[in-house]
Parts: C-alpha cells; sequence; structure tokens
C-alpha cells in the first residue's frame, strides 16, 4: 500500500507565530514525510482566493484535507467556501483550531452563518482542539466523539540544554533578585497592564520585570512608558522589544517566573506558556482557554484577570520560598520533556491522522 496522501491548507509563514510555526513543523518533519505524500496551500493572502478554490478543485487530489480554521467572522466565510469544496471531493477532513474562541464568534453570527457552519462542520471527519478544556467550544456544530485534542508544542531550538538548565537551578536560592518576564504581544486582555501594575507594587529591588513583544498602536506604548516613568520603574523595567531566536532564548534562561494574565478573548493553549515551562519558569497565568490543562498548583499560579495585586502576592509569596520556585522549574521542565516536544505533537497528530484515514 502507497503513501497516504495529506494536502494541508492554511497561512504558513511568514509571519511567524504559533499556527504558521505548528504548519512548517509538519510539512518538514522527516517522521510525516516519510509516512505521507504532504502537499500544502498558503491561504494567506486572501486576494488569491479564487486561484486556491481551484487549485484544491483541479491540481491537488489527495486522502486526507488538514484545514486550519480562522477566528475572525470574515474569515469564517472564506474557510467555509473552502470547507465546502473539500467535503465536495469526498475524502477525509480534519480541521484543527488553534484558537478558544470559536464558540464567541458562532454566537456572534447571524442565523445563516450559523446554519452554514452547522451543515458543513458537522460533516467533517475530525475536529481538532488544542487541549481538553477546549473540545467544548464546538458544541454547537459537531458530535462530541469527533472531537480530538492535539496539545501544543515547544520548537527544540527553544529549549535549553540540560547543563544551561542545571545552572539555572543552582542559583535560584541564592540570586539576590528574581527576573520576571513577559513574553507576548501587548494586547491588553493578555494582561501586560496587570503585570506592570504588580511591579509598581513591588518597588523592593527584589525584581526586575522584563516585557517583550510587539505593541499595535502608539497609544498603548506611549502608556505604558508613560507609566514607567511616572512610578519611577526605570531601574525594575526593561522593554526588550520584539525578541526572536537567540535573544528570545537569553530571555527565557535568564527570567525566573513568567507571568501572562490573560483574558484575550482569542486566546487558545499559549505556547509561550510552554516555552517558559521547557526552561524551568513558574507560571502565574489565568484559568482562561486551554490554559488549566497545562497550569496548576504543581507548576505555578492560577489568579484573577485584572488583578494587579493577585499578581504582586503570588511573586511576593515566591521571594520568601525560593524551594517553590526550585521545585516548579524541575516539575515543568519534566513536564515538557516527556509531553510538549515537537516529536510528541508530530505523534498525536499522526495519530489523529490514521485515525481518520482508517474510518
Amino acid at each position: 500500500m502507497g503513501k497516504g496522501r495529506v494536502l494541508i491548507i492554511g497561512q504558513f509563514p511568514p509571519p511567524v507565530h504559533g499556527l504558521s510555526a505548528a504548519l512548517q513543523t509538519i510539512v518538514e518533519s522527516n517522521y510525516m514525510n516519510d509516512k505521507y505524500l504532504l502537499q500544502y496551500i498558503d491561504i494567506q493572502n486572501n486576494r488569491r482566493f479564487f486561484n486556491h478554490i481551484r487549485n484544491i478543485q483541479k491540481k491537488y487530489e489527495a486522502d486526507l484535507y488538514y484545514f486550519t480554521i480562522s477566528q475572525s467572522l470574515f474569515g469564517n466565510i472564506r474557510d467555509m467556501i473552502i470547507l465546502r469544496t473539500l467535503l465536495n471531493k469526498k475524502k477525509k477532513v480534519i480541521i484543527h483550531y488553534h484558537g478558544g474562541y470559536y464558540k464567541t464568534l458562532y454566537g456572534k453570527m447571524n442565523i445563516l452563518q450559523k446554519k452554514i457552519n452547522k451543515s458543513l462542520i458537522s460533516k467533517i471527519d475530525t475536529m481538532v482542539a488544542l487541549s481538553e478544556g477546549l473540545k467544548k467550544l464546538f458544541v454547537d456544530v459537531i458530535s462530541p466523539e469527533k472531537v480530538k485534542v492535539c496539545e501544543n508544542y515547544v520548537e527544540n531550538s527553544s529549549i535549553s540544554h540540560e547543563t544551561e538548565f542545571n545552572q539555572k537551578i543552582n542559583s535560584l536560592i541564592s540570586k539576590p533578585k528574581l527576573n520576571v518576564l513577559y513574553l507576548s504581544n501587548f494586547i491588553k486582555t493578555k494582561g501586560y497592564m496587570d503585570v506592570l501594575k504588580a511591579a509598581s507594587n513591588l518597588k523592593d529591588n527584589s525584581f526586575v520585570f522584563h516585557f517583550a513583544g510587539a505593541f499595535f498602536n502608539e497609544e498603548d506604548k506611549k502608556e505604558f512608558f508613560n507609566f514607567v516613568n511616572k512610578n519611577d520603574l526605570q531601574n525594575i523595567v526593561e522593554y526588550h522589544g520584539v525578541v526572536k531566536g537567540d535573544k528570545k532564548k537569553h530571555l527565557l534562561m535568564l527570567a525566573d517566573i513568567f507571568t501572562l494574565p490573560t483574558y484575550y478573548p482569542n486566546e487558545g493553549q499559549p505556547i509561550s506558556i510552554i516555552e517558559a515551562m521547557s526552561n524551568g519558569l513558574t507560571i502565574i497565568t489565568t484559568h482562561h482557554a486551554g490554559i488549566p490543562d497545562i497550569v496548576n498548583e504543581n507548576n505555578g499560579f492560577i489568579v484573577d484577570p485584572m488583578s494587579p495585586s493577585a499578581i504582586s502576592n503570588c511573586l511576593d509569596q515566591l521571594v520568601k520560598n525560593r524551594e517553590k520556585l526550585v521545585d516548579f522549574a524541575k516539575n515543568n521542565r519534566k513536564v515538557v520533556l516527556e509531553n510538549y516536544q515537537e516529536e510528541h505533537y508530530i505523534k498525536r497528530l499522526d495519530k489523529i491522522f490514521d485515525e481518520a484515514l482508517e474510518g
């Protein structure tokens, strides 16, 4: 029996973000290329939409179509047209949803768009969610037994070496200052201002707060730096801009605690948390989207959203109990090495492909 033919449809790099990186990992995987005949269509450029439809109809024949869908109302309309084209091929179809927003999005649709979503999505073979807690997103459109889980992963290049990790562990008890990291886009609902306000609550020279990521408008950037200056935080707050590659890895190795107090509506299962775990950081985050499936009392703290005082209380506990930092660091590292590396992600996805093709 020959290799199964798989057509992957989604948004590929550039730019690099969680979804595009995940798709690139699949198409570059030796394991997947050895097992399947992989082809892909990058649907990022909407001006080529009709070309994409024609290519699906006439150019690409596959046994399985793997499709990552959008988190916006307009993107959903585009995706339903693509999905209808895929279903007409009468082959296996998998949708992988890299987010936590679908149920909210569905609630914002008009009656016609809801009907189209339910009619089409109910016919696919498998819906893939990022965590057990996110399976409920799709109760309105597909039967629960068709929903499978494939958790996110951390790229091998982002995981610190064992010697680096051991050096970090050895320094945690005695280092004079703890480094706190916020590493994400500067979107208000990601909670970066809550972290900044927590820094203002803790001006005792026990912490340095590192912020990295992109601002999307000048008003937010101005507000951030005005707060730093007004509250005399220049000595304990550093903004690193957008970091990638070695710069990002250096920040993750420098930091001891990772904060993402998010209530962002589109949140799924943040890869940044898994990256932080792999480098031995204690996590402070919220009970939101797919986060509770990877963060619990064994590796960090769950706080209420929009609660700077809760963040500062957690930090105060950690600076007084360095042994807890060490325990969390070891637990997080172990969990990632055993469950959230690239190879684990690929094998989870391969199992889902197998089940769909054999079903």
